[in-house]
């Protein structure tokens, strides 16, 4: 098999996902269903922290209008707070609660699961080629993020790139029995 038809498989390996089970899952949550917008908000504050409402409005593309009644709702399920400023009381900031930081907590818990599930499925040859075939797909990110990163820079002189997304997280070392990784 050429290189060109090996992409394409891995593409649709990967491009196969099952939304509705991820619906599913999102409507039984034990606090209560949650809506994609929802969990867009959360993920926002879980990655940045606690943000203005004009800022969280301008991440999910939407109104501060919508954004504020969007942050009602979730106030009323106990999954995010406003905060005000201690400098410019005029200021309100959304934040976690512990308990939307425990539903962020749950949904990864959930997700860990049930990739401990698959892993368990693989044999000691394919887990071993997986965990080499994910450090491949993670150095490509890599250089991609770098290019993109320099086109940027070569681009847009004094700017710097991505200024509101976290460096990727650095990843852990490399484990000598990859059958112990999976459990």
């Amino acid at each position: 098999m050429n290189r060109t038809d090996i992409r394409a498989e891995i593409l649709d390996e990967l491009s196969t996902h099952q939304p509705a089970q991820a619906m599913r899952y999102m409507r039984k949550w034990p606090g209560g269903a949650l809506s994609l917008v929802h969990l867009q908000v959360l993920l926002a504050l879980e990655t940045e922290g606690p943000l203005p409402m004009r800022a969280l409005a301008e991440r999910m593309d939407v109104s501060q209008a919508s954004a504020t009644g969007i942050v009602d709702r979730m106030e009323q399920r106990g999954l995010v707070e406003r905060r005000r400023e201690d400098e410019d009381r005029r200021v309100v900031r959304v934040a976690l609660t512990e308990s939307g930081q425990d539903t962020i907590g749950g949904f990864a818990a959930e997700r860990r699961d049930r990739l401990v599930e698959v892993l368990e499925e693989l044999t000691d040859e394919e887990l071993s080629a997986f965990l080499i075939g994910l450090r491949g797909m993670r150095r490509g990110r890599e250089r991609v993020h770098e290019r993109l990163r320099a086109e940027h820079e070569a681009t847009n002189p004094g700017t710097r790139f991505h200024d509101d997304v976290p460096p990727p997280p650095t990843p852990s070392p490399t484990p000598t029995n990859h059958t112990e990784t999976a459990r």
